[in-house]
């Protein structure tokens, strides 16, 4: 039987790297999962999209005798760019090693693939969701949720034609203000909510009008002047496209005698309508 060495092994390391990687990648997505994606229309080429804006239309009568009525697309188009290029690289050091020693290896695969998902995320949230301004709601405190205010987001949705308990409608919210929310009667009472979905036992606010509630710390919790604490967002609300999936690629250094290992991801994501439209499905709640 031949011996495998770190010659023979050359194509099944790296495989063995690049799955490994992507797998946690795709265990940390959670954003990237509840918005709208679009990558199967830059996958073979293209910088930007241009997607029309659909707006709810009003249904004619029509008379006996009479010819339709022909309406032009006036509501103009959204621009989609993919100019996100986001990378995490390290350079290891005797990598047969850490491939026989699987705890380290696993330590590095899962580091490597929570990063460049968490980059990803990050960018929908921070600079996407929290950049919308049209639907804000301002808290009364720092952080803090009251039942009332969470309605008037709910109210903002409504106004705007859409509906929040159709299964595409998403609360993320800073550690602070998920906490606060957990403190709320309405949403912790044994008598409302039973013990099968009390966070009192189950240590998870679950659905809150119907809408799954995550906690995040891409929403920032330190108290500042016009900070988004929380987003209330529908799937619609966001479109992303990603160009190039995360790729996993490695180069043995032999100046080093080490291995490095980037992976990467070419992306892009927007909102639905301008950050400042009332059309737009997503609710901010900012500190006063």
């Amino acid at each position: 039987m031949a011996e495998v060495t770190l010659t023979t092994a050359a194509n099944f390391i790296p495989e063995m790297w690049s799955d490994a990687i992507l797998d946690y990648a795709e265990r940390e997505f959670r954003l990237v999962n509840q918005v709208t994606d679009l990558s199967s229309m830059v996958s073979e080429g293209g910088n930007k999209l241009n997607i029309p804006k659909v707006t709810e239309e009003t249904a004619a009568t029509l008379s006996s005798g009479s010819a339709v009525s022909y309406g032009a697309n006036t509501d103009g188009e959204v621009e989609l760019s993919i100019n996100q290029h986001v990378y995490e690289a390290k350079r290891i050091g005797d990598l047969v090693r850490v491939q026989e020693n699987s705890d380290l290896f696993g330590m590095y695969a899962q580091s490597m693939g929570y990063a460049i998902a968490k980059k990803i995320e990050n960018y929908i949230a921070v600079d996407v969701l929290q950049s919308a301004t049209g639907n804000d709601v301002t808290l009364a405190a720092d952080n803090t949720a009251t039942t009332a205010l969470i309605r008037s987001g709910l109210q903002k949705l409504l106004d705007g034609g859409h509906s929040y308990t159709d299964g595409q409608t998403f609360v993320y919210a800073s550690p602070a203000f998920y906490s606060s929310i957990l403190g709320l009667s309405d949403f912790n009472s044994a008598t409302i909510r039973g013990d099968a979905t009390n966070p009192n036992v189950t240590g998870e606010l679950g659905n809150v009008y119907g809408m799954p509630v995550y906690a995040s710390v891409d929403w920032d919790d330190d108290g500042g002047t016009g900070d988004e604490s929380a987003t209330i967002f529908k799937t619609s609300g966001v479109y992303y496209a990603s160009q190039l999936q995360p790729r996993v690629q490695e180069q043995y250094d032999i100046d080093y005698l080490a291995t490095s290992i980037v992976v990467d991801s070419l992306f892009g994501a927007t909102l639905s309508h301008g950050a400042s439209s009332t059309a737009l499905p997503v609710v901010n709640f900012n500190n006063p």
